[in-house]
């Protein structure tokens, strides 16, 4: 039972707990910063963004806000031209990056690898558990 209430208490301790890795994207292909600016060049702080996935302006992909610097960033899950459009009363900025191309290497592993080992070694745990709990028991 002791192996059961440490892996919760992390469980909660990591739900409980704000880091930067909060906001990452598990099935993100890629991060894209945009930097938001007013016509005469000021960054448009805490602007409320919109960001439109390729092919698709009609619906919402991904909202937020950006930094001080006017600096929004957000993960995308293919690749193609995406719209990002940030609002301050008054003024509209719209960005389009294209995310991807030809000849680029996507590094690390695919996010459905590292979920199916995660999955993996919870078996092998809950596996050994019994067998521990079964040993207990003829002993």
């Amino acid at each position: 039972m002791t192996l059961v209430r440490a892996l919760a208490m992390a469980a909660a301790l990591l739900l409980l707990c704000k880091s930067p890795a909060a906001a990452f994207d598990l099935f993100a292909t890629h991060e894209v910063t945009v930097q938001f600016a007013t016509a005469d060049g000021k960054p448009m702080a805490n602007a409320e963004v919109k960001v439109y996935a390729p092919g698709d302006l009609t619906h919402v992909a991904k909202t937020g806000r950006t930094d001080k610097d006017g600096k929004f960033e957000f993960g995308t899950d293919r690749d193609g031209l995406w719209t990002a459009e940030a609002r301050v009363p008054g003024e509209v900025a719209r960005a389009m990056v294209r995310v991807g191309g030809r000849n680029e290497q996507h590094g690390g592993p695919s996010p459905f690898w590292l979920l199916g080992g995660l999955g993996v070694l919870l078996v092998i745990a809950v596996w050994f558990r019994v067998l521990q709990t079964r040993a207990r028991k003829r002993g």
